[in-house]
């Protein structure tokens, strides 16, 4: 690739040779192999993007001493070098608003200015990071990505509490606290009023119901058992074989196993009313249940 110098960076590239090349430094001036070197050196600088040093190799190379072929390349390549090197103006300011300019800038450990003077400061390209020290305030730390080739970049600095972030708001639901008491009236500690007592519920007048019915029919089932029985034992007491030739007898007997059918109907509706009533009494939950456990028994107290 070829680019052609400009006027005014061909002049400051020359300029800076020829400081290299002034009878003050006219000792130290670079050899054949020193040029040779460092035009070596800053193409290998220029791949890793370290722009602001390949620039210092390619002074050294654009030398007078040099020989002039590599003096003319290593002239070349500054210019191209000075167009692609970025560079940033930092704005720092306190609390107030108000310019600061006693500013140490630090990018990477690197120091880049011990001061801001409002002049763009050359960078190589990347993401860094810059911290940013002034007295009395605590150091500031920014990490920015460089583009190459971008120039007069602007960052605003801000030190003290405008520039730290906020902190959440306290929220607006607080809850109030409580009023201390009158002088002279005693402080009461509040207490959760007690749980409304409940009646029986539906679900429970129906098991009263239920096994109450259920009683009644084993009641009648049990004085129906007892009259069958009885009567059974007189008709066998009159006709103590098949045969019975006592009207008497055969009317007992045939009274007793109506009897015993009806003492059986009744225990079995009985049975069931009272099964009922348990457990239409039991899946009513009680309106208020403690329960208390002890090392060998528990408790279990209910209210409603």
């Amino acid at each position: 690739m070829t680019c052609r110098l400009s006027p005014l960076s061909s002049a400051v590239a020359l300029a800076a040779a020829a400081a290299l090349w002034s009878p003050s430094t006219r000792a130290a001036d670079p050899t054949t192999a020193d040029c040779l070197a460092a035009s070596e050196v800053s193409l290998k600088l220029g791949n890793a993007h370290k722009l602001r040093t390949e620039r210092s190799q390619l002074l050294v190379c654009a030398a007078p001493s040099c020989p002039v072929d590599i003096r003319k390349e290593c002239l070349r390549r500054v210019d191209e070098v000075n167009a692609a090197i970025p560079t940033l103006v930092f704005e720092a300011r306190d609390a107030s608003g108000a310019d600061l300019s006693a500013v140490k800038v630090t990018m990477d450990g690197e120091v880049l200015a011990e001061r801001l003077e409002g002049t763009p400061l050359s960078l190589d390209p990347g993401e860094h990071t810059f911290v940013f020290e002034t007295a009395g305030q605590l150091a500031l730390t920014k990490a920015l990505v460089i583009r190459e080739a971008e120039k007069d970049r602007r960052e605003s600095i801000t030190f003290g509490p405008n520039g730290a972030p906020a902190s959440p708001a306290s929220p607006l639901t607080a809850a109030t606290p409580a009023l201390p008491a009158a002088a002279g009236e005693p402080l009461s500690t509040a207490h959760p009023p007690p749980p409304p007592r409940q009646g029986l519920g539906t679900q429970r007048i129906v098991a009263l119901a239920a096994g109450g019915l259920g009683l009644v029919g084993l009641g009648i089932g049990a004085g129906l058992g007892l009259s069958a029985r009885s009567q059974y034992n007189d008709a066998n007491t009159i006709c103590p074989g098949t045969v019975c030739p006592s009207q008497d007898a055969v009317d007992k007997s045939k009274s007793a196993a109506q009897k015993g059918n009806i003492a059986t109907a009744a225990f079995i509706v009985g049975g069931l009313g009272v099964g009922a009533g348990v457990v239409l009494w039991l899946t009513g939950a009680p309106a208020h249940t403690q329960i208390g456990i002890g090392p060998t028994s528990v408790t279990m107290r209910m209210s409603w």
